[in-house]
């Protein structure tokens, strides 16, 4: 007898073994073999240590080169897996105009960065660190455009296989800006003639190691609200209560983009459903800060109808947004400019959707952006709707000084990878989802790992019979 399908595997992480693509782009013609040598090289997983490791000031010429040296031997390699990753997509998708143009974006950048010679002075370091800076800039704004290319090209790829490629593509765009801009600020705290020597210094790199994150939703909350007011003429109030004075450390541009993705989207609900059930004032948007073993907690609840039974399974779907979905039920009404939601036009709404959060915003990346950044770390994004009435969502962020867990890095084939991560939904066991093939996890888990995914390899496989002789 055979099997129906082959047994999906976990195992430790081994070199990578690359398919041939299809050649469409110009660029990597030439250097085909180049980026596949590099792409076929380890990733190194983003550490607490390694983020952590000079937090100790003034920082030395040592603690510089040392830094630069990672920099130098793990950009390259992540940049390249992005490269081949593009090359993988069907060459229809690969030909739209956006999507080359973001494919641009990494080869140039993986071009650049990989051209360095080890790095061995100082004058090299800032070479190096200019360029680093020039390209994580340049690296910015790819996801809108990706978001637009995938919009047109949707037809051509299965939803499953969208979704997969976007989510690598933010890991790795995260690790990427994580690895690259902890090197450029530590660059510039090294030169700066401020630099101070006391111990209590919050900053380490870009990390703030006091970040008090009811101090960060008041500041945003308040952007927010002011956003609202000046593109619906009216906003709702907020307050915030529970352990105010608590601090982790983090990242604030992680922060930040949680953070007002998910108030702007309680404070436009809010607006809309006082409007629709004719209310005499908005509700106030509650803020509440919890303190937990390693993390802070955030919740915002709104009173803004909460999100329906049909549309709980997409918020988290790429290219889905409420901002969409209400405005796509009366088409005639959008082509003739009229009002929607709740006496909103379409346009009003996503400009409040694009003045806070980034060009993203609207385009429904917003939230599934969100959940990536709060997971990058340990942390987990959650929401529960009461239709008719508001939403509850809860932001748990760990602290990366505190998150220091032993892991492992393992490679996984794509059958064992979904089974993984839809266990990691219920049991938060990785720490970094690395690429398609590679994750990083907490090393007491690895033997539970391996017992789920046989489990549910032989609940899954069936027998054929042999095709008689």
């Amino acid at each position: 007898m055979l099997l129906a399908r082959a047994r999906p595997c976990v195992r430790p992480c081994v070199r990578l073994s690359s398919r041939p693509c299809a050649r469409r782009y110009s660029r990597a013609h030439y250097d085909e073999q180049l980026v596949y040598k590099f792409a076929s090289q380890k990733i190194n997983p983003v550490t607490v240590g390694q983020l952590l490791k000079y937090r100790r000031l003034p920082l030395s010429r040592e603690n510089i080169l040392d830094s630069v040296a990672y920099s130098q031997a793990e950009l390259p390699v992540r940049l390249a897996k992005r490269v081949i990753s593009f090359h993988n997509l069907p060459f229809i998708v690969g030909t739209n105009p956006h999507i080359a143009r973001v494919y641009e974006l990494y080869y140039d950048a993986f071009d650049r960065l990989h051209a360095f010679a080890p790095i061995a002075d100082l004058d090299a370091e800032w070479d190096f660190t200019c360029a680093l800076e020039r390209q994580t800039q340049m690296l910015a704004d790819v996801i809108p455009v990706i978001a637009q290319g995938f919009l047109e090209c949707k037809q051509y790829m299965p939803r499953e296989s969208r979704t997969a490629f976007i989510n690598d593509l933010i890991r790795s765009r995260i690790g990427l800006r994580v690895i690259g801009e902890q090197h450029v600020a530590l660059s510039y705290q090294f030169r700066s003639t401020h630099s101070p020597a006391a111990d209590d210094e919050p900053w380490v790199g870009a990390i703030h190691t006091k970040l008090r994150p009811a101090r960060m939703m008041e500041q945003y909350a308040s952007l927010v609200q002011n956003m609202c007011e000046m593109h619906y003429a009216t906003a709702p109030s907020y307050y915030l209560d529970g352990d105010v004075d608590e601090t982790i450390s983090y990242i604030p541009s992680h922060f930040e983009y949680i953070a007002c993705e998910l108030l702007k989207n309680a404070f436009r609900a809010t607006v809309d459903f006082t409007a629709k059930i004719n209310r005499s004032s908005h509700p106030p948007i509650q803020i509440t800060i919890t303190k937990g073993d390693g993390y802070v907690g955030v919740r915002i609840r709104d009173q803004g109808g909460g999100i329906s039974k049909e549309n709980m399974p997409n918020v988290f779907e790429y290219s889905w947004s409420s901002v969409m979905s209400a405005s796509s039920a009366d088409d005639s009404s959008l082509s003739a400019g009229a009002s929607t939601m709740a006496g909103m036009s379409l346009q009003t709404n996503l400009a409040l959707q694009q003045g806070v959060g980034g060009p993203i915003a609207g385009l429904g990346f917003g939230l599934p952006m969100a959940r990536l950044y709060a997971g990058y770390f340990g942390g987990s994004l959650d929401i529960v709707s009461m239709e008719g009435f508001g939403c509850d969502v809860f932001l748990k962020l760990r602290s990366i000084e505190g998150s220091a867990i032993r892991g492992v890095l393992i490679e996984c084939d794509p059958d064992a990878r979904e089974i993984l991560l839809q266990l990691n939904s219920k049991e938060k066991f990785i720490i970094e989802d690395l690429d398609s093939t590679h994750l990083f996890i907490t090393a007491s888990h690895l033997k539970r790992v391996q017992a789920a995914v046989d489990k549910e390899f032989e609940s899954t496989v069936y027998e054929v019979d042999q095709p008689a002789k």
